[in-house]
């Protein structure tokens, strides 16, 4: 299980994927020198596909996480070994036009042979790699995971967006293609990679989130617990406003694990108990203001009646489930 306080190390890839894929893009529009910008696609091509098998690394298998940290630096040594050959022959590269550089078109660049088997062999992995993990997320990871279920559908995405641009660039290393279809092919893969991290399922960006597609967390066709029981004590009987509110003691009073409510909560409502809990509070804040009864109570009041223990700890959730300030809307109501 993969456990992130913020998931930070899953956004530092998407982040730098987009990064990448951005800076990629913005080299065409700079004059720089050909072996500088032979360098620097090549690089920036190289860390975008070992930021895609990161991310499927730290969501499917990550166990495999310090196997593939190897395949970075090994990568890294890759990069290195280029820019010193390409440092000591700058003239080799002075007259070949920018599209047959970034794609290394074999009639155009021509790279000793240590290198060349050096980039075979990376590329070699890299695929077998993607083909492995596509394959074990399409056929083989069947069971319902209540993240496999929400992240199914952009795994699938991925897989489609590498496939596509094997199948785009493969034959532009060693095939004169028209002009006009590398950069047909080039605009298309950036265009891709942002959307690809653009749409990344929501619950990727929230904290205090166990990432885990284990066993663990797969899901029964029935729970220990009915929804009805849930609603029941939860929203009938108003728990959320009680200032003990947590999860052991929900738990406790529908006789249920900590940890099956836990996945009831997050598979039904797509949110942590806290959060669900804060959410609630910050409704039933807004529904008691609304309220005649509760005309003549300071703001320090109604957080309380919504179960807050301070006015302070209502500001952050009211932030981030309604948004604005809680003053605000008082001073609205009044007017």
């Amino acid at each position: 299980m993969v456990k992130f306080k913020r998931p930070l190390i899953l956004k530092f890839y998407l982040g730098l994927l987009a990064l990448c894929g951005g800076l990629n893009a913005l080299i065409f529009t700079i004059p720089l020198d050909p072996s500088l910008f032979l360098f620097v696609t090549s690089m920036f091509k190289g860390v975008m596909s070992f930021c895609i098998i990161n991310v499927f690394t730290i969501l499917y298998f990550p166990k495999l996480q310090n196997w593939i940290n190897g395949l970075g630096i090994i990568y890294i040594i890759y990069e290195i070994i280029l820019f010193q050959y390409i440092n000591n022959n700058a003239s080799l590269f002075v007259d070949i036009p920018q599209r047959a550089l970034m794609m290394m078109l074999k009639s155009k660049v021509q790279l000793p042979l240590y290198l060349n088997i050096y980039r075979i062999l990376l590329t070699a992995v890299f695929l077998c790699i993607m083909a492995y993990t596509s394959t074990a997320v399409i056929f083989k990871q069947q069971h319902q995971n209540i993240y496999f279920d929400k992240i199914k559908t952009w795994s699938k995405l991925l897989i489609f967006f590498t496939g596509l641009m094997v199948i785009l660039f493969a034959p532009l290393s060693y095939v004169q293609m028209p002009e006009n279809f590398s950069y047909f092919a080039t605009i298309l893969s950036f265009i891709l990679i942002e959307l690809f991290v653009f749409y990344r399922p929501a619950f990727l960006n929230r904290s205090a989130l166990k990432i885990s597609f284990g066993n663990s967390f797969n899901r029964d066709s029935e729970y220990a617990i009915s929804e009805l029981e849930f609603i029941n004590e939860f929203y009938t009987k108003l728990y959320f406003v009680q200032n003990d509110a947590s999860l052991e003691n929900l738990a406790k009073l529908l006789n249920i694990s900590s940890n099956d409510l836990y996945k009831f909560i997050y598979y039904k409502y797509s949110m942590t108990f806290n959060d669900l809990v804060n959410k609630n509070r910050v409704d039933y804040f807004i529904d008691i203001i609304h309220n005649p009864k509760y005309l003549n109570f300071t703001i320090d009041a109604l957080a309380k009646e919504a179960g807050f223990s301070s006015r302070q700890h209502l500001y952050k959730p009211f932030k981030k489930f309604h948004g604005g300030n809680p003053s605000d809307i008082m001073d609205a109501i009044a007017v």
